[in-house]
């Protein structure tokens, strides 16, 4: 190939390359998003090829000299790059995690799905027979229940904490007990759906639905997606166990997993800011309409949050 062709034909990849260059060092930026890593990476091995190609072809050339350049510069750049946690975790939360929840929606679909299951068939059978919650509601949390569904005051933020352990629990479980071939994840999102479901049939024929709903609903919408989430990873490694495809099992298992903790992480963000809302919004003496106009606006933003992503 001639020398003006090899140019002409790569250099858009060299461009690119300064331009990185040129932007970590003249602003001093020493952290990139993993995208903007992977394309550096990139254009840092193609350019490496094509210096080796003009040692060989164009020795002691202009276009040689120059390559040396540029790769040098970002060989310098790419062990000198050091990761800025808080950037790290900015990009995982805007960029990231929404990505994940749309690359594995059918995942989070299917473990809502079954949630929704095990709710309906709670409040249909504890619609036709209440001593049926005795089924899905422990007795202890059974014989607490105030129907009329007043505020309470307690300790908010001791509250708020046992609350998100609580939850934090309930999404670790659905995840890890995906390892018993997803059947573990299927029967703690069935469970928990069938736990709402009884309670909901409850508070619907004997009490204030009303003020039931407005106590479930505002903390509810994040805490049961980040449920769905967790229930989602667990069926991830479901999945790898029984269908491994083009990996070894093992290999499935680990790389699902892998992708698995990504989700879980994301759906703890979640659950953290349920645990506020639920320490210290719910119990505010306010009507419930406004607290339902709350729990609607979580709903709308937890769409626009992985709409744009589409």
């Amino acid at each position: 190939m001639r020398e003006e062709v090899f140019i002409e034909k790569n250099k858009s990849y060299w461009k690119q390359l300064e331009h990185y260059i040129h932007l970590c060092t003249k602003n001093k930026i020493y952290y990139m998003s993993s995208e903007k890593i992977e394309d550096f990476l990139y254009l840092f091995r193609t350019t490496s090829h094509h210096l080796a190609y003009a040692r060989t072809h164009y020795p002691g050339s202009q276009v040689e000299k120059y390559l040396n350049s540029i790769v040098g510069n970002a060989h310098h750049l790419l062990y000198t790059v050091r990761k800025n946690p808080w950037y790290d975790l900015k990009d995982f939360v805007l960029h990231s995690f929404p990505r994940k929840l749309l690359q594995y929606k059918l995942y989070i679909l299917s473990s809502f799905i079954i949630f929704l299951l095990g709710a309906l068939i709670s409040f249909v059978m504890v619609a036709y027979d209440t001593s049926y919650s005795l089924y899905f509601i422990p007795p202890k949390i059974l014989s607490s229940i105030d129907y009329s569904f007043e505020a309470t005051q307690w300790d908010y933020p001791l509250m708020t904490s046992i609350i998100m352990i609580n939850n934090i629990t309930v999404s670790l479980k659905a995840f890890i007990y995906g390892i018993f071939l997803g059947i573990g994840t299927l029967y703690i999102l069935f469970l928990n759906g069938g736990m709402l479901g009884a309670l909901t049939a409850l508070a619907y024929f004997n009490g204030d639905f009303l003020r039931y709903a407005s106590l479930i609903l505002p903390h509810g919408i994040l805490e049961l997606t980040a449920i769905f989430i967790a229930g989602g990873a667990g069926l991830l490694i479901g999945k790898a166990m029984l269908i491994p495809g083009k990996y070894a099992r093992l290999d499935a298992v680990i790389k699902n997993t892998k992708e698995g903790v990504s989700l879980i992480l994301g759906a703890v963000i979640f659950l953290g800011i349920a645990a506020l809302i639920e320490g210290f919004f719910t119990p505010l003496p306010i009507s419930p309409v406004i607290k339902l106009v709350f729990a609607f606006l979580t709903f709308i933003c937890i769409v626009f949050y992985v709409k744009p992503l589409k």
